[in-house]
């Protein structure tokens, strides 16, 4: 995301590059924020309905991704366009490099949001756990993790005859291969399987070798994927993704509340009130607690003393943890009573 104007009293202006950022924008905006892009629109007063491209403003009632996933529709009333263009409704499409103005009441969090999206760089990755028999894929980006597929060996019984582990090891690789355009390539698992994947990936060659990173996990299936990600040993090919930080501020919170240290606390009223304190050194809230008063109150309260603020989506693993422990979870500086 690129930020090209920063007037959040009057309208910022931004230009989305990635389909993560567009996922970030939706979560930025909200229902009566005003939005305003170059768009095509028809002029009703020609006979022919003529479509001409025009800049207008709009009121945003509806946020919603189009068929393919690849634009955010954004519709709502029109609240400013040129005279020989009636008012009325609209969609404007936002697109990877759409430049877009935003007015809005930026609450904390939206700020954050903001932030944060400006700053990093999210990563596409392919995840493939497997053993001698198994082996699971799934694509994961800094927001969530989606299993997609699943290959099996049918070494056994009459109907397939003794087959050599290669013809399995070849249908792995093959859909590897079909799914590398990414920015890393883990392979996990128990036993030697993915050390023979790795082996033959490398002796073929094959054009996105570089990508693949050898990892450890005891099992298949989503479990394994999981263990995946949250294993110490990756933290060197996940630094940079959203999924792994997040996974990791939640697993170091758990950590404290686990061994009953005192330097953890969950619940918003607990929270609210180690925030009122100035205890808290990092606060954890879930996506879903947000567009609320008392949240943006908490959230403001730890920045004031200089706590740091993570909102952490609720769509992986960890971040349905945080939302199941009420929303909000704490580490603090010192314990309190």
């Amino acid at each position: 995301m690129k930020l090209l104007k920063r007037d959040f009293k009057h309208g910022i202006k931004i230009k989305p590059e990635t389909l993560d950022d567009l996922w970030n924008l939706k979560n930025i905006l909200a229902e009566g924020d005003v939005a305003g892009a170059k768009t095509i629109r028809t002029i009703q007063r020609t006979e022919t309905g003529e479509k001409k491209p025009v800049y207008l403003k709009l009121k945003v009632e509806k946020m919603q991704f189009d068929e393919s996933g690849n634009a955010l529709r954004l519709t709502g009333k029109i609240t400013e366009a040129p005279e020989e263009f009636e008012h009325g409704y609209h969609t404007i499409s936002v697109e990877p490099n759409t430049i877009l103005d935003i007015e809005k009441e930026w609450t904390p969090s939206d700020k954050i949001r903001l932030d944060e999206s400006l700053t990093y760089k999210g990563l596409k990755f392919l995840i493939c756990v497997v053993d001698e028999r198994r082996a699971d894929f799934a694509k994961a980006t800094e927001l969530e993790v989606k299993i997609f597929a699943t290959v099996t060996w049918k070494a056994a019984g009459k109907e397939y005859g003794a087959l050599s582990p290669e013809i399995f090891y070849d249908e792995v690789i093959k859909l590897i291969d079909a799914n590398s355009n990414v920015d890393k390539i883990i392979i996990a698992g128990p036993g030697f399987a993915k050390e023979n994947i790795m082996a033959l990936i490398k002796k073929r060659k094959l054009a996105w070798a570089s990508k693949c990173v050898p990892a450890q996990s005891s099992i298949t299936g989503k479990t394994g994927v999981n263990e995946v990600i949250k294993r110490g040993g990756l933290e060197k090919v996940l630094a940079e993704s959203r999924l792994s930080f997040e996974t990791n501020l939640v697993e170091k919170f758990l950590e404290h509340l686990g061994k009953e240290t005192g330097l953890a606390v969950y619940g918003k009223k607990e929270v609210a009130q180690a925030a009122e304190n100035g205890a808290i050194a990092e606060l954890l809230v879930s996506d879903k607690m947000l567009r609320n008063a008392e949240t943006e109150k908490i959230i403001s309260e730890v920045e004031k003393n200089s706590g740091a603020v993570h909102i952490i989506n609720s769509t992986h693993e960890s971040g349905e943890k945080l939302f199941n422990l009420g929303g909000f979870g704490a580490v603090l500086r010192y314990k309190v009573r």
